[in-house]
């Protein structure tokens, strides 16, 4: 391929079906001690579960088992596609509607063991919030999808993909306990801030990479709308104490108006 050029693999697998013989009992059969076996032919899909590995200029893209076709369940894929090389949001996104992700990794030199194992390299892409969306939108990529063979060492990894325009509603997130020397995250080509420590719920903390320019981690310190929330708050409860007040102030007042003057008639009476 041209050097330095954008190149992506595409691999599909056909629905094929193939006649199976298999042994199953008779539907005369009612007497699980005393089966009677016959032969029946089936059709059934072949699954395919093929391993491949995709690299351009030192740099691992793709390493995976590929399940294939699609299962009923969701489970696999009719097809797989891989960008490599150098891209450019202009020349594979559509820029209207979308963003370039580009990730890029190194592994240590020197580890445990002769690889890494990929339960061990934790990252994903996706919505910071998902309580409104699908639970899967918070992982729009994921290590696992581009690497579930394990990872070389001393070697570099990437993953370029297009993906939605919603900026700092997007992140990366990624473990603080992956055995990585070094990483760095591209959107349209230019690197974002290092990632800072952030408590990512049912994950436990993350290194949180905000996907946009100016974008800060979400923090544990309460947001505009609920400061505001509490101020208003605060405010109606002592407009509701001074009310409360007032009443009982003017009905002490009216008490003791008619205190003074049953005491003047009192008086008058006894003179």
């Amino acid at each position: 391929v041209p050097k330095d050029s954008c190149s992506s693999f595409y691999i599909s697998a056909p629905n094929v079906t193939r006649e199976v013989v298999r042994r199953e009992p008779s539907s005369n059969s009612t007497d699980w001690t005393n089966i009677t076996w016959v032969n029946v032919t089936t059709n059934e899909t072949l699954y395919l579960r093929p391993v491949y590995s995709l690299a351009m200029d030192n740099v691992k893209y793709r390493k995976v088992q590929w399940n294939a076709p699609e299962r009923s369940s969701g489970y696999g894929s009719n097809n797989q596609t891989t960008i490599m090389g150098r891209c450019t949001v202009g020349g594979l996104c559509d820029e209207q509607t979308q963003d370039l992700f580009d990730l890029e990794l190194r592994t240590p030199a020197t580890y445990e063991g002769a690889s890494i194992d990929t339960y061990k390299m934790g990252w994903n892409f996706g919505f910071n919030e998902y309580d409104d969306r699908d639970w899967r939108s918070q992982r729009l990529l994921q290590g696992r999808d581009y690497n579930d063979r394990g990872y070389d060492l001393d070697s570099n990894y990437g993953v370029i993909e297009c993906v939605p325009k919603d900026g700092c509603d997007l992140s990366f997130n990624m473990t603080p306990e992956s055995p990585v020397e070094s990483y760095t995250v591209k959107k349209n080509g230019i690197q974002l801030d290092d990632g800072q420590k952030v408590d990512a719920r049912y994950y436990g903390e993350v290194l949180m990479t905000p996907f946009g320019q100016n974008c800060s981690p979400p923090s544990k310190s309460l947001s505009g709308g609920a400061i505001a929330g509490i101020v208003i708050a605060c405010l109606l409860s002592v407009a509701a104490v001074g009310a409360i007040g007032l009443a009982w102030y003017k009905r002490r007042q009216i008490q003791s108006s008619k205190e003074e003057g049953e005491e003047d008639q009192m008086r008058e009476s006894l003179l």
